[in-house]
């Protein structure tokens, strides 16, 4: 990758963060911008959407830039709009941020993204963690912690189908996954694929080989 190129997307990246706005062009290269299909506008600055942020991410950790480096980068929305988009990709129907609110009786819960296909379901924690020390034990707590989400899912499909209106009715099996930057192979942790963001594609495209080996659960709509 051209140092150029890398230079001014980490710059991008870095300014649109929080206003989705880039002002400054002292470190970027407005002619690979434009390469990129990101304009100036007349105004002087540079509109860069979560969808192109996801893109240019993406495209400087598959050229060689280190996770870390893009992470620190990034919102947890952006990594839950990019686990998204490749379950779009995949035909699956989403969601994401999806709430219950908790009473004296029922603990509530949030799922990051979840995914519809058929009358599969993928419950999704999309973890944007970066540091590899100690991932073992914080991924298998992690996990047990999306199993219990998942499980309590199972009774909020009716709810669901209300974000998700081409769920059709009948037995769903939701299986738990995690995604994540952390990992560089597919992992299983309590029974959970622990999923690294660049294999997202694969994974789903391959998940019978998956299958016989995860923990699922049964829900009805």
């Amino acid at each position: 990758m051209k140092a150029t190129l890398k230079s001014t997307i980490l710059e991008i990246l870095d300014q649109s963060k929080e206003t989705g706005i880039v002002v400054d062009f002292e470190c970027v290269d407005t002619d690979l911008c434009y390469e990129l299909n990101l304009c100036v506008t007349q105004d002087g600055t540079m509109a860069v959407d979560r969808e192109k942020r996801i893109d240019l991410a993406m495209l400087i950790t598959e050229h060689g830039v280190e996770i870390a480096e893009v992470v620190k980068l990034m919102t947890w929305k952006d990594f839950e709009g990019l686990v998204a988009s490749i379950l779009s990709e995949n035909s699956f129907a989403c969601t994401e941020s999806f709430r219950r609110r908790g009473t004296s009786d029922i603990k509530g819960m949030e799922v990051d993204v979840i995914g519809i296909r058929g009358h599969m379901a993928l419950s999704v924690d999309a973890k944007m963690w970066s540091v590899r020390g100690g991932k073992a034990s914080a991924l298998r707590t992690a996990a047990e912690k999306q199993k219990e989400r998942t499980f309590r899912l199972t009774s909020q499909l009716p709810q669901l189908s209300k974000k998700i209106p081409s769920m059709m009715k009948g037995p769903y099996t939701i299986i738990p996954v995690m995604v994540t930057w952390l990992v560089e192979e597919v992992e299983l942790h309590e029974g959970v694929p622990v999923v690294p963001v660049f294999k997202l594609n694969s994974f789903i495209q391959d998940f019978e080989m998956f299958e016989d080996l995860v923990v699922s659960y049964t829900g009805q709509l």
